[in-house]
This record gives structure tokens, C-alpha cells and sequence, in this order.
């Protein structure tokens, strides 16, 4: 029980700890997290078919594969639990988020240029104050060409803090200052 509660305080504690240096003006000089959106073509539904296309099948087992090789410890690269099978944000088409703070980056972006399915886009940006210089100017795409217009109003240009994912993991923003 008392592991438990350990676990518990921990979290607590990296979520304290991140919330004291998220606005730190440091972090506009530093990229500490990134995110990976894996996009998929969404195949009109008839007669209110709940079935699932073979492109969207290939993108939720390349997400399955994401999660069994974050759970191994192999990479730290964490899907949201939201996969979007219709457009949402600035986001146009079928579409889930994978968050990876910098310090497995180069492991998580490797992979990913190594077995990405073609079928399959992915919008790779940092994870800043600036979400529409996030999305737009620091964006590259695997897969092909920037063919994909994202909603850019859906964004906003200069964010209050850095919006903090999985602060539990101690990573990214969350994780402590470094001594100098």
C-alpha cells in the first residue's frame, strides 16, 4: 500500500514541480516536448456504418505498436487516449496525438521514420507557448508534402503557459530544473 502511495506522491510532486516553472520565459528558448499527430484519409460512413476503414484500422494497430513499445520502456511516447474519427481543432481528418518529451525524441523520431506506414501522415511539431508557430512555421510532415491545410483559427497565437501533458512523468516541462 504504501508503494501506492508513493506513486501518488510523486505525481502530485511533478505536477507541483511543473506548474511552478511553466511559465518560466526559459522555456522559449528550449524545446521540452514534442507531438506527432498520425493522420488518416476518414471514409464517409453509409447508412450510419460504424465499420472501420482498412487505412483507419492500419493507423489504430501503428498506435497499438506505439503503446506496447512505450509500456516496454523502449521509447517514452504517450497516445492520447482520444482517437478522432472525424475532424477536430485544426486537425481536417482522422487523427490521433502522440506526446514525447525531448529527452526520447531522437529514439521516438527514428522510429517513426522507419516504420510509418505510407498510408499514413504524421505532423511532427514542438510543444510551446506559440501554437500557431507550432503548428505552422516548426511543423514538418512525414509522409509527404505539407498537402494537409490545417484550421489555423482554431489556434491560438500566444498562449499564457506552456499547456503541460502527463507533468506525472517528471519529463519535458515537467521535469526539474537543471543546476548550472
Amino acid at each position: 500500500m504504501q508503494a501506492a502511495h508513493d506513486d501518488h506522491h510523486d505525481a502530485n510532486t511533478a505536477v507541483d514541480r511543473a506548474n511552478d516553472h511553466a511559465d518560466d520565459p526559459a522555456n522559449d528558448e528550449e524545446i521540452k516536448e514534442w507531438h506527432l499527430h498520425v493522420y488518416w484519409h476518414i471514409q464517409p460512413s453509409y447508412h450510419g456504418s460504424s465499420s472501420v476503414s482498412a487505412t483507419e484500422q492500419l493507423a489504430i494497430d501503428f498506435r497499438n505498436r506505439i503503446l506496447a513499445l512505450n509500456e516496454s520502456g523502449y521509447f517514452v511516447a504517450v497516445p492520447l487516449k482520444t482517437v478522432n474519427r472525424e475532424p477536430r481543432g485544426p486537425h481536417p481528418i482522422g487523427s490521433y496525438e502522440v506526446w514525447v518529451p525531448a529527452e526520447h525524441f531522437a529514439r521516438v523520431y527514428g522510429w517513426f521514420v522507419l516504420n510509418r506506414p505510407k498510408e499514413l501522415k504524421v505532423l511532427l511539431h514542438p510543444l510551446t507557448r506559440h501554437e500557431l508557430l507550432d503548428h505552422t512555421e516548426r511543423a514538418v510532415y512525414l509522409g509527404g508534402p505539407a498537402a494537409l491545410p490545417l484550421k489555423l483559427d482554431e489556434l491560438g497565437d500566444v498562449l499564457d503557459h506552456v499547456p503541460l501533458q502527463y507533468p506525472e512523468l517528471g519529463l519535458g516541462y515537467s521535469a526539474p530544473p537543471r543546476q548550472s
